[in-house]
This record gives C-alpha cells, sequence and structure tokens, in this order.
C-alpha cells in the first residue's frame, strides 16, 4: 500500500507524504540549531527575515530523504512509459527499488521562520527535484483562512503556477512535497501572529546506478 500521494493538476508531478513520526521529530529537533546557523536572506528570495541554513546531519538526512527520492523516481519512469506507450515506443520498465540511488542537495536545506506579513514571492528553483516541508503550522493559519470573508483562502499557503493554471496547498504540519525544480511556486502572507517555519532543499543531482538521471524523467 502506498504511503504518498501523487498529482498532475497541470502536467508536472507534484509528490506529497505524510513524513509524521521520527522524520518529523528530526526536523523538530535541530529547529534551534538551524535557528542560529547562517542567514540566507540575501542568497534566497524569500520575503522573509529569517531563512536560514538547515542544520542537521546529512547522513540521518539522507537516510530520511532516500524513499521519497526512490518513490518519485519510480512514479517518474512509470509516467514516462505510460507516454511512451501512448507513442507506440517500446516501454523501459525500471523497479528504482531494486537499484542504487545516491544524490546531492547542493546547498540546502534552508529552515524558513516565516511571521505575519512574511511571503515567499513567484519563484523556481535550480536543480532538478526541489521539496517543501511544512514543520510548523499552527492552527491560528488555518482559522484565518476560513474566518477572513473571501473566496480565496490563501493566508500561509503554498501554490504551484504552470501553464496559467495554479493549485494552491493548504499546508498541514508534517507534510512534504516533491516537485520539478522548474517549477513556479509562491508562498502567501498572513495576519495571524505566530511562526510558520518550513523547510526547503534541491536534489542537486541525482544519480541511479552511477548514471545521472536525465531531464525527461523529472517531470
Amino acid at each position: 500500500m502506498k504511503k504518498y500521494n501523487i498529482n498532475c493538476p497541470f502536467g508536472p508531478l507534484i509528490y506529497s507524504a505524510d513524513i509524521s513520526g521520527e522524520f518529523h521529530q528530526f526536523l523538530l529537533d535541530g529547529l534551534e540549531d538551524s535557528r542560529k546557523a547562517q542567514d540566507l536572506s540575501k542568497l534566497l528570495v524569500g520575503n522573509i527575515d529569517q531563512q536560514r541554513y538547515g542544520s542537521y546531519d546529512p547522513q540521518k538526512f539522507f537516510k530520511f530523504l532516500h524513499p521519497h527520492a526512490v518513490n518519485y523516481l519510480q512514479e517518474s519512469y512509470n509516467r514516462y512509459n505510460d507516454i511512451w506507450e501512448l507513442c507506440n515506443h517500446d516501454q523501459k520498465e525500471r523497479d528504482v527499488s531494486k537499484s542504487e540511488i545516491n544524490f546531492s542537495l547542493g546547498g540546502g536545506p534552508w529552515v524558513n521562520f516565516q511571521k505575519k506579513g512574511e511571503f515567499n514571492p513567484l519563484h523556481n528553483h535550480r536543480g532538478k527535484l526541489s521539496a517543501v516541508v511544512f514543520i510548523v503550522i499552527p492552527d491560528e493559519l488555518e482559522q484565518e483562512r476560513e474566518n477572513n470573508g473571501f473566496s480565496a483562502k490563501s493566508a500561509g499557503s503554498l501554490e504551484f503556477t504552470s501553464n496559467n493554471q495554479h493549485f494552491t496547498i493548504q499546508p498541514r504540519e508534517g507534510m512534504m512535497y516533491l516537485f520539478p525544480s522548474w517549477l513556479l511556486h509562491t508562498v502567501y502572507p498572513y495576519h495571524s501572529d505566530v511562526e510558520r517555519v518550513s523547510m526547503s532543499f534541491n536534489f542537486d543531482k541525482i544519480f541511479i546506478d552511477n548514471s545521472l538521471v536525465s531531464d525527461n524523467i523529472i517531470n
């Protein structure tokens, strides 16, 4: 039984997984060290005062991320083969779980300690595959969305944009999303006097059995 979901609202594959439990606790435990880590505000596009380098043990972080990278790659290969089948091309079946998967995260991860009025403008990332993890999402944000009197319930939400369409995610604590790094996305501001904590990182390079994954697989 799958422990994750795949959505393709307008083409690119968006992966979501509930990381509640050991992985989420690992991220929570590193927040205070991350809060004192390198300031990345001049390197990132966020209109967020506290954007810090994520202070986490890289080996443990890799261990937690590895199964999600495998899941995403397997779904990408499945989708790639479905497209080739429609075009009457031979499929190239692959069980990614039986392969050796390695990846680098470039300069990440980084942690956004977002306050009221702060936001992330529309942007994309470098690398092949990117991630957003919701570490701390106060209940006040859901209450603000429900009680704001507007049709768009966007306070503190993550929104993906592609091909003149948009897909809005109301964040839930302990959820992780993976998506192609070129996919445009934004984070809306909010008015509640609370701190929303998220993490982002990029899979700079991904290798399957020592071969670099091509762009047409990460879609």
